[in-house]
């Protein structure tokens, strides 16, 4: 159990993007899908000619897995405000809402270079973003103590 709900929210955060880029990785691997989202990633802030470099793919890396962690805080503030029950439909909700705004929204208007359009990958990152959704919260609500006074 952490006690701090910075360090569980953002742990959290992190494990739940590396647990979501699995099954994107095994979707690329079979060549469904073009793009990992470490790319993806990687494109927002270097070239598209520098995203498969090794330097490239290690921006995307820390950009992902920060993001993650960003939003597990996210997740620890509702929770503090909403409770945990019900914490899986709030997962789902949570990794809906990250499809919906973050690769609905942001990469189309321009937060990536690279903005994968083939609808096996949408659909994909739409099941992957639930089980971001789902671990996260899974993990906070197991490590973060609840009281929060």
């Amino acid at each position: 159990m952490l006690k701090d709900r910075i360090l569980a929210g953002s742990v959290a955060g992190m494990i739940a993007t590396l647990v979501k880029a699995v099954p994107n990785f095994i979707l690329w691997k079979l060549g469904i899908v073009k793009y990992l989202y470490f790319q993806v990633a990687a494109s927002a802030l270097v070239t598209p000619q520098d995203v498969n470099t090794t330097l490239g793919l290690v921006v995307g890396f820390i950009t992902d897995i920060i993001t993650g962690g960003s939003l597990g805080l996210l997740i620890v503030f509702l929770f503090r405000y909403t409770g945990r029950d019900y914490w899986w439909y709030k997962g789902l909700i949570v990794g809906n809402l990250i499809w919906l705004w973050g690769l609905g929204e942001l990469i189309n208007f321009g937060a990536a270079r690279i903005i994968p359009l083939q609808p096996a990958f949408r659909l994909a990152s739409l099941v992957d973003h639930q089980i971001f959704g789902l671990t996260a919260t899974y993990l906070i609500v197991k490590w973060y103590p609840r009281n929060e006074k």
